[in-house]
């Protein structure tokens, strides 16, 4: 009698791995406790073949997005640095705080992008000078852009 079966994951669990992928389990705990909570199903040919089609989709969206992504980050690296200007008071500190809808008009109106608020991280900024922010476009993906605070002489 085998003592192990193959299964398709229907649910991500850490020890047994993602969605749509295969893996040998024991025979047990398969009948006993993954079938039931619907964790996984039985691997039958049919239902490899199904499961193999649906992988090759998803691995060519994600190099797709992987694709798309890059070009982002290219297109944002020609920028050297983002200036914006804001009004300053005394000690050089500016008035209110830079957000990032500012820095999302500045990188559309130099490049074209259209970018996230939370794809933006930018430090604390209260005065004026050069700052690292840094753009996560995707997972693995991301850009350090220089931001320039400028003080506004109107």
């Amino acid at each position: 009698m085998k003592k192990n079966i193959e299964v398709i994951i229907k649910k991500t669990t850490p020890h047994l791995g993602d969605v749509g992928e295969f893996t040998k389990v024991a025979l047990g705990y398969a009948h006993n406790y993954l079938i039931p909570n619907k964790i996984v199903e039985i691997a039958t040919p049919g239902k490899l073949k199904n499961a193999k089609m649906f992988k090759l989709i998803r691995d060519k969206k994600i190099e797709e997005i992987k694709l798309k992504a890059y070009g982002v980050k290219n297109h944002l690296e020609s920028i050297q640095k983002i200036s914006i200007k804001k009004k300053i008071g005394d000690h050089q500190q500016i008035f209110g705080s830079v957000t990032e809808k500012e820095i999302i008009e500045q990188i559309l109106l130099y490049t074209g992008e259209n970018i996230e608020k939370k794809q933006i991280q930018i430090p604390n900024i209260k005065e004026i000078g050069i700052y690292t922010m840094i753009i996560t476009i995707i997972d693995q993906v991301t850009v350090t852009l220089k931001l320039q605070i400028l003080p506004d002489n109107i």
